[in-house]
């Protein structure tokens, strides 16, 4: 059986830590194991944000599973930068008797052998797991110790409001700072490029957004008039190639515009990133860069041609202190801001997400900067009433974890909530700290 034993089913004995309680490393190391990680659904480690005490010494980081010690450098991980924050490698079996892996920065990497330190007999795994595949969703690993104290709904609750507060507040200075070197119109320039990356090209994206600011983009205004040919700037100081890509949308007309303009930036020294810049590991083709691009030119030549981002979208919010607030009617007035009819939308998910993290945060910073008194009240109530946004890896574990003390409806603000207790805690798998500064 044990020849086919697959990194799969090492998943699952590492996510339920079917381990001895006293373990050591392959070099004699004790370690303790205070939290596996996350499942890691994208490129690097398998695991991530782990917490481990090697002798004592608390380390955090990630957690790479192999069959055999030599995969390490079968898959190349010894070349690759991404696992440089490994602080273990887990391993089924250590057939060369390796003590230490080295990764790309040189360091050793502890080892574990599993075979020698599993809680059970392989055989009772194997029936258990074996034929599984592997939730990429969280388990339930530990009991909630805030939901414990709390004892009641209502307070998770009013604490889940709290902490969305917190966060959004958090967020909001975190743009005002922004505003010491930069104005409004970039600030949410910059926020709605980053945002079109997800997870993957967030920082790409962002890079794009500082390297043609919202100013130099609107100087090209006199040059050019169409949306298509915002579309071609931004393509070519992204560093990519519209030759390259086979979308629906890329007919001759596009790839001679794409030229034209490549060749008249060519002309004046315009910088531009690089290719190896963006990540396209397991990019499906709609969260692609060259497709997301697509999908904003639209808004931004109006935004460019009106010569103002900020004006258009503070006045989403202007409601006088009598008349009646409806959230979702505002959010969906924005949506319908970045889409063009007959064209490709970034979708309504995403919309709702630059909406809830980028668009309500600066403009609550813009009517505070400007003492704009009933604006602030305004976004306020609109963050309060929205409903919660899609799920994701975070908030799906914490509903996991207060799974026992949720008996009401999340809104966004207590989303929000929910992320911000992960990052203050529970990512870092501080129970104690949680409730002696949360009850």
């Amino acid at each position: 059986m044990k020849k086919y034993i697959a990194e799969n089913f090492l998943y699952h004995i590492w996510d339920e830590q079917h381990i001895k309680d006293t373990i050591r490393t392959v070099a004699g190391t004790k370690i303790e194991i205070l939290f596996q990680g996350k499942w890691n659904t994208d490129a690097g480690p398998d695991f991530v944000n782990s917490i481990i005490l090697f002798d004592g010494k608390k380390l955090r980081g990630d957690v790479e599973i192999h069959k055999h010690e030599y995969d390490w450098k079968a898959h190349n991980h010894h070349e690759d930068k991404n696992y440089n924050n490994v602080i273990l490698h887990v391993v089924f079996t250590n057939s060369q008797n390796a003590e230490f892996t080295i990764s790309e920065s040189s360091n050793k990497i502890p080892i574990l052998e599993l075979q020698l330190n599993l809680d059970q007999q392989i055989d009772k795994l194997w029936k258990r797991y074996g034929q599984k595949p592997f939730d990429t969703s969280q388990q339930k690993t530990i009991e909630c110790l805030l939901v414990k104290d709390l004892r009641n709904s209502e307070k998770l609750c009013n604490l889940l409001l709290n902490l969305g507060n917190e966060r959004f507040l958090k967020k909001s200075k975190r743009f005002s700072a922004e505003l010491y070197n930069s104005d409004f119109n970039q600030i949410l320039y910059e926020g709605i490029i980053e945002a079109l990356g997800y997870g993957k090209n967030k920082m790409p994206f962002f890079r794009l957004a500082k390297l043609l600011p919202f100013q130099k983009l609107k100087t090209f205004m006199n040059e050019y008039k169409d949306f298509k040919d915002i579309f071609c700037i931004l393509l070519f100081t992204c560093g990519l190639d519209l030759h390259d890509y086979k979308y629906t949308f890329i007919d001759d007309k596009l790839l001679q515009r794409f030229d034209k303009v490549r060749s008249h930036l060519h002309t004046k020294s315009h910088q531009s990133l690089q290719k190896d810049d963006w990540n396209f590991f397991r990019c499906r083709p709609q969260n692609h860069p060259v497709y997301r691009l697509w999908q904003i030119a639209p808004f931004l030549y109006t935004a460019l041609h009106q010569g103002n981002l900020i004006n258009s979208i503070v006045a989403l919010f202007s409601f006088g202190d009598t008349q009646k607030i409806d959230a979702r009617k505002i959010e969906e007035e924005f949506s319908s801001l970045l889409t063009k009819a007959g064209h490709p939308s970034i979708g309504s998910s995403r919309c709702r997400d630059i909406f809830s993290n980028i668009i309500l945060p600066i403009c609550y910073v813009y009517a505070e900067t400007l003492h704009y008194d009933t604006l602030q009240k305004v976004i306020s109530k609109v963050y309060g009433d929205l409903p919660k946004l899609s799920e994701n890896y975070i908030t799906n574990y914490m509903h996991t974890l207060l799974s026992d003390g949720i008996h009401f409806r999340i809104n966004l603000q207590m989303q929000q909530g929910m992320i911000q207790l992960y990052y203050q805690f529970c990512s870092h798998h501080e129970c104690d700290n949680c409730v002696a500064n949360l009850k």
